[in-house]
């Protein structure tokens, strides 16, 4: 009887092609001489003329002290549920904690789709489950026994020169953070716009590519929440959040928590911290990602709503040391000032919150509370600063910054946020285009776009508002007259392509970004675009084939591999392309079999 392994969504919607469920939490125990325990739940096929036996029960437990697994049905096609409930019986008395990790079905289709390819999968079996995913699997398990111990010893640091890589390497941090951030923007808590993006990750990359350290290609998301913080996920993905964003005041103060939190990336705070655990948890990192992935908030409360607890529950187990946060301010300093940017406003803007906590007791700053703040901190970053030369530094602040503070105001309907011209009438005309009144937007970003023709965001939105009022004609001309400007933006060449494809166009829209991918093979944004273009010109082969390029080129080998897998069903009558995606998938488990080493 064929079984499913329990997996993260990785964007994908359930199958009804899909038929059961088995899950493997591998985990070690220090306490039980580290012997590696398998807790395997499994789940029976449907009943059915093909199926007539009840098979195993629906439900199992796994018992580990006074903690206790239990893998429930879910609805048909719909996400499953672990649930770990600890019990009075060990810490304090009385103390009932539970937590709730969300699955969906993934794996090879059914029997009769499946592909004829005989080698081994990373999609199934006890042996070779996914190497990535058992790992996530390992990580979600060990915390969540871990947390339900309210009275656990407190972590040591680990000794000098004990490697990090020996618990979590480089490679692993990447894939986790890819993990991550596709369960992020699954959940639908990430603001998906093409001009924030980039400006957001631009900034990323200018800050990473003068931090020092472990240098990862930075990924960055703002995420739909007015709460100010923002959090670092293994491997350089970093979430900010909206009302972070909205509450700097410049960009300077936004580049000191962005550089704040990439010096958390690159000094591997989070593989320190995996390498400090004692007792009975083999890493606290788990924690983090159940953060995410659990949402830990009442569900009822919306995908927006539930990102809100996300670095809070991921704290419960990270927790950055002091010395980590010291640490980090310090290289943050440095990282500024070799990307020519005035770091004074790290400083400005912990001052900030400091001053409004103080004036509202009642409140709570979600970044004080993930990233502990307190006076001696911020004297020392004010010493270290004042023992610099900082006339250098000009102004603290960019166009870019402000358009995209005010578009973000505008994208989230926040009100009342103080702003000058030109940007209050760009956050009016995006505002307008957000509720459909394209006239209006269009009245508003004409004079916008005549005094800047070259800037992206007034050209964008004109050419979407006008294209919306049935001016297409001059809405091709301000596009082709951008894209002219900047050859080859990914940015550009994604909202060219939802554009023909709005218009029907799919053809068209599928050769130029065919031929985008033909020039630019690395760019993974043109991938992912070339993706959708392919599937709107029904070419399946290709959908799936660019989409696990995308996974690929992003480091994401789990989505990957399944998309690859995908793609190969529909290479019978392509030797070639069958060859291709065979040799890229041998690659990747060649990675991930390093990674798993």
């Amino acid at each position: 009887m064929p079984y499913r392994s329990a997996c993260l969504d990785h964007e994908r919607l359930a199958r009804p092609e899909w038929h059961g469920i088995r899950a493997e939490f591998p985990y070690q125990s220090r306490q039980f001489s580290g012997e590696r325990r398998i807790a395997s739940i499994q789940t029976p096929l449907p009943r059915s003329e093909s199926n007539a036996n009840p098979g195993v029960p629906r439900q199992g437990q796994l018992n580990r002290a006074s903690t206790t697994l239990s893998f429930d049905e879910a609805p048909p096609f719909a996400k499953w549920h672990a649930k770990v409930v600890h019990r009075p019986g060990s810490g304090r008395a009385g103390m009932t904690r539970e937590a709730t990790i969300p699955f969906i079905h993934s794996g090879n289709p059914h029997p009769a789709r499946r592909s004829k390819r005989k080698r081994k999968s990373m999609n199934h079996g006890k042996h070779h489950t996914k190497p990535m995913m058992r790992h996530l699997f390992t990580l979600l398990l060990a915390v969540l026994l871990l947390t339900s111990l309210p009275g656990r010893a407190q972590a040591q640091l680990p000794e000098l020169g004990n490697p990090v890589d020996t618990v979590l390497s480089p490679d692993e941090e990447r894939q986790i953070g890819a993990e991550v951030f596709s369960q992020l923007r699954a959940r639908g808590g990430v603001i998906e716009d093409p001009l924030l993006d980039s400006y957001l990750n631009d900034l990323g990359i200018r800050l990473m590519s003068s931090a020092s350290g472990t240098r990862f290609a930075p990924q960055l998301v703002i995420v739909d929440n007015p709460m100010i913080n923002a959090f670092t996920v293994p491997g350089g993905y970093i979430a900010v959040f909206s009302g972070l964003m909205l509450t700097a005041e410049n960009e300077s103060e936004l580049a000191g928590v962005v550089a704040h939190e990439i010096a958390h990336a690159t000094q591997r705070h989070i593989a320190q911290m995996v390498a400090a655990q004692t007792g009975n948890s083999m890493t606290a990192v788990a924690g983090f990602i159940a953060g995410i992935l659990l949402g830990a908030v009442d569900p009822q409360l919306g995908a927006a709503v539930a990102t809100a607890g996300i670095a809070g529950a991921a704290q419960n187990a990270i927790n950055y040391t002091r010395m980590h946060e010291r640490e980090a301010d310090r290289i943050a300093i440095d990282t500024l000032r070799r990307a020519d940017m005035d770091p004074r406003g790290m400083a400005s803007f912990f001052e900030t919150l400091q001053r409004r906590a103080g004036a509202s007791p009642g409140r709570q700053f979600e970044f004080l509370r993930t990233h502990p703040m307190n006076s001696e901190r911020i004297s020392a970053i004010r010493d270290r600063l004042a023992g610099l030369n900082n006339d250098r530094f000009g102004a603290n602040d960019s166009e870019s910054f402000r358009l995209a503070r005010a578009r973000l105001a505008a994208l989230t309907g926040r009100s009342g946020l103080s702003l000058d011209e030109p940007e209050e009438t760009y956050r009016q005309a995006v505002a307008a285009q957000r509720q459909g009144n394209h006239d209006q937007a269009v009245e508003k970003l004409r004079p916008l776009y005549r005094d800047n023709p070259g800037n992206r965001w007034y050209a964008l939105p004109l050419a979407r508002a006008l294209n919306d009022t049935g001016q297409t004609q001059e809405a091709d001309r301000v596009l082709a007259d951008l894209i002219s400007l900047y050859p080859g933006d990914s940015t550009l060449l994604r909202v060219e392509v939802d554009w023909m494809l709005d218009r029907g166009d799919a053809k068209t829209a599928y050769q130029t970004a065919r031929q985008a991918v033909e020039d630019r093979p690395k760019d993974a944004e043109a991938a992912l675009t070339l993706s959708r273009a392919a599937s709107a010109a029904d070419r399946p082969l290709e959908h799936h084939e660019q989409l696990g390029r995308y996974f690929l080129l992003k480091d994401n080998l789990v989505a990957a591999h399944q998309e690859l897998e995908t793609a190969y069903t529909h290479t019978a009558d392509n030797p070639r392309a069958q060859a291709r995606i065979e040799s890229t998938l041998q690659e990747i488990e060649r990675l991930a079999g390093q990674t798993e080493e």
